[in-house]
């Protein structure tokens, strides 16, 4: 989803090391160009701040681009501005991929249920209980076309509130919205990461709770892993070899957070990583086996995908649908990673 806080910056957009190398010794290619998101820090950033990122993928150097959302994303993926993208939001993957962007999927890349949310301001009374009645007339701010407008109308469903009865305006940015939620001039503000943290202490509360939204509404909120087409076929033990990278990055800061997490929060371009990745953690890293599996790139995210973009064609959001989300997906450098 993903995609996400538009005004920080990640340290240096460029990273490099002078001996990258790949894990046989041998230098596969110069360099190589990743997205990934301001602000969302991830266990891979550890070998982002020190190159050794570069050396575990066989390249020279890596070129890394920060991005606001999950669209922009994408499209410098089919411009070939970015190779890889290292975490991109499912829902914008899915309608660039539908609309025949040389893009495939290659792996998950976090989870996040509480990361992403709809905040209702504390002054309307709120519960799950009253919201068509305490939500009437709400002015609602919140990013179009990814997986938190998607959270948003099928939280307002389940909840039994109209889309005529509210008022949803598209965002500018996540911190832009916690600004006019904690102003008064909205209330309800949808968001991810730090600014649901703003909206909380001015008093919001959560329109549902991930742990509701994904086991009563049934969304599961995750980013993937996504790879230009002609890079792939170019270089696929590059690929890889990134997401091996992944997997034992995600395990060395599992292994040690606490000294991990000021190395992640300084290439996240951060103060700290706050709920992200310490104490009650908005962040879940599935295994690479986890990922194989048909709870995930096996079927379910394919499953997830058409889903989604039916809804939103419904929505008059979009207006094509494929018919199988499965043919955007290719486990092969996930496999080759696992040995």
């Amino acid at each position: 989803m993903l995609a996400l806080l538009a005004t920080a910056c990640g340290g240096s957009d460029s990273d490099s090391s002078s001996d990258a190398e790949a894990g046989d010794g041998e230098t596969l290619i110069e360099n190589v160009n990743i997205g990934y998101f301001a602000g969302w820090p991830l266990p891979p950033q550890i070998g982002q701040e020190d190159g050794s990122f570069a050396a575990a993928m066989g390249a020279q150097e890596i070129t890394w681009i920060p991005f606001p959302d999950g669209g922009s994303m994408a499209d410098a993926m089919i411009s070939g501005d970015v190779d890889i993208s290292y975490s991109i939001g499912l829902t914008p993957f899915a309608v660039k991929a539908t609309n025949g962007a040389p893009i495939t999927m290659i792996g998950i890349a976090v989870g996040y249920a509480d990361a992403d949310n709809c905040i209702v301001s504390g002054d309307l009374g709120y519960t799950r209980d009253n919201a068509a009645e305490t939500l009437a007339g709400a002015t609602i701010l919140t990013p179009i076309g990814n997986v938190t407008h998607y959270k948003l109308l099928s939280m307002l469903d389940f909840l039994g509130v109209s889309q005529d009865d509210v008022e949803i305006l598209p965002h500018e940015s996540s911190d832009s919205t916690a600004a006019a939620f904690a102003a008064g001039q909205i209330q309800v503000g949808c968001a991810f990461g730090g600014p649901l943290v703003t909206m909380t202490d001015a008093g919001g509360v959560p329109l549902l709770t991930g742990e509701e939204t994904a086991n009563e509404v049934g969304i599961k909120t995750y980013d993937v892993n996504a790879v230009r087409n002609d890079f792939a076929d170019e270089n696929p033990q590059v690929v890889t070899n990134f997401l091996r990278a992944n997997a034992e990055f995600n395990d060395k800061w599992a292994a040690d957070p606490e000294s991990n997490n000021p190395i992640i929060a300084q290439a996240a371009g951060m103060e700290d990583v706050g709920n992200f990745l310490s104490g009650p953690t908005w962040f879940t890293f599935p295994s690479v086996d986890e990922q194989l599996s048909d709870d995930w790139l096996g079927g379910s995210v394919a499953d997830v995908m058409l889903e989604q973009l039916t809804f939103f064609q419904e929505e008059g959001q979009v207006e094509a649908v494929a018919d199988d989300y499965q043919q955007f997906i290719d486990t092969s450098f996930l496999e080759a990673a696992q040995s």
